[in-house]
């Protein structure tokens, strides 16, 4: 175990050493995806889908840091940019919930600032606004995904309304704040709606072999009216990145609820996953994507996979092989795709992350929301052992 916590070290001092370089180069604006052939950040002026990522590297960072100075900046630019984002975010969005987790939740955490805490609450109520109580479903919403014109490539539509479909990632990105809210106020339309979202979620996302689909359509009315793939190479594979969303969300339903259709899914989702990835269990960007050699790796995929497994699973009998597996893929992680020598420029990146390869964009690069889910496993187990 001191060997693993050796490199549980190493590799928590590389990403909290990024999120200095990177404050760095970005200043008041959001890091998005790293540009390989500027050799610099694209960046966004209010995060987007995924600002709470950022936001909650620099609470981390601000937590770790040895001397007050670099801990002060930290803090203070966490707050810039939660106020930032607190003005853009859409509530109607289903990334309001995970952004106002990691900004609020987990900025009170951190500070004990009760704003914070009060912008968590809103995130929650905010995803239970928007609830579909036909569909038992939190939609997509409104907010346009940074990249290319057309999010699937040049020969795709734009699909259905946001407010008609849902994703296979709202079962973490939207219903996770709502845990939390429970938790905390014991408020029973959190957690009403977070178990009715999460039971349709195994309705209508899931696939007999534990892979998953994409998105649901809806009518109206709510009634299921197809299921597609938008991000994975066709209908009959599985996107990487959504089965890493899929398991972060079904860990964190059992953890909330301990009920035994969530740790069966989840185990079912794991062997999938184990399944269908090379030996050091970091997934291409479609796990069964036709001729997978020269097909990029997707690290947000692993990093999602370890975060849900490794943080958000209570230590009992019943998962603990899941555990393990996830450990295995934070180890792989930290070994083969962080840079962990600080002799080299690229130290503290999460190298080979896949956005959107229909797209063909950042398909293999640095992505600011693997950093997130690696730096906050890492700063859960940095201890262990």
């Amino acid at each position: 175990m001191t060997g693993e916590s050796d490199q549980y070290r190493r590799g928590m001092e590389a990403v909290l050493a990024r999120v200095e370089t990177t404050l760095d180069a970005t200043g008041d604006r959001f890091p998005y995806v790293y540009d390989r052939e500027v050799d610099g950040w694209e960046t966004t002026d209010d995060g987007n889908w995924c600002g709470g990522h950022w936001i909650g590297l620099l609470w981390l960072a601000a937590a770790h840091a040895d001397d007050p100075t670099p801990a002060e900046r930290f803090e203070r630019a966490a707050r810039d940019h939660t106020e930032t984002m607190r003005a853009y975010m859409p509530r109607d969005s289903m990334f309001c919930g995970m952004n106002f987790l990691y900004a609020g939740f987990r900025g009170y955490d951190h500070s004990g600032d009760r704003s914070l805490f009060g912008l968590g609450l809103e995130g929650a109520d905010a995803m239970a606004a928007a609830f579909h109580e036909g569909a038992r479903q939190i939609p997509l919403g409104k907010l346009a995904i940074r990249g290319p014109e057309q999010f699937r490539g040049p020969e795709s539509n734009h699909g259905p309304p946001g407010d008609r479909i849902g994703a296979v990632d709202n079962l973490y990105t939207a219903v996770s704040v709502l845990w939390r809210a429970y938790e905390a106020t014991k408020d029973p339309q959190f957690r009403d709606v977070a178990v009715s979202h999460a039971d349709r979620h195994l309705d209508w996302y899931v696939r007999e072999d534990g892979r998953t689909w994409h998105h649901a359509v809806f009518d109206e009315t709510g009634t299921l009216e197809r299921q597609y793939n938008e991000l994975a190479h066709s209908d009959e594979t599985c996107w990487a990145r959504g089965q890493g969303w899929h398991v972060a969300g079904l860990a964190t339903a059992y953890a909330a609820t301990g009920a035994e259709r969530y740790r069966r899914a989840l185990a079912d989702a794991v062997e999938y996953y184990r399944t269908h990835t090379p030996p050091d269990h970091v997934p291409h960007w479609d796990f069964e994507v036709p001729d997978p050699d020269g097909e990029p790796r997707d690290t947000s995929a692993a990093a999602l996979v370890a975060y849900g497994l490794v943080t958000l699973l209570p230590d009992d009998p019943p998962v603990a092989d899941l555990r393990a597996f996830g450990h295995a893929v934070l180890s792989s992680l930290v070994d083969s795709y962080l840079v962990t020598d600080p002799s080299d420029p690229r130290y503290g990146r999460v190298q080979h992350g896949c956005f959107n390869r229909p797209g063909d964009y950042a398909v293999d690069t640095e992505l600011v929301w693997t950093q997130y889910y690696l730096a906050s496993t890492l700063a859960q187990v940095a201890g262990d052992g």
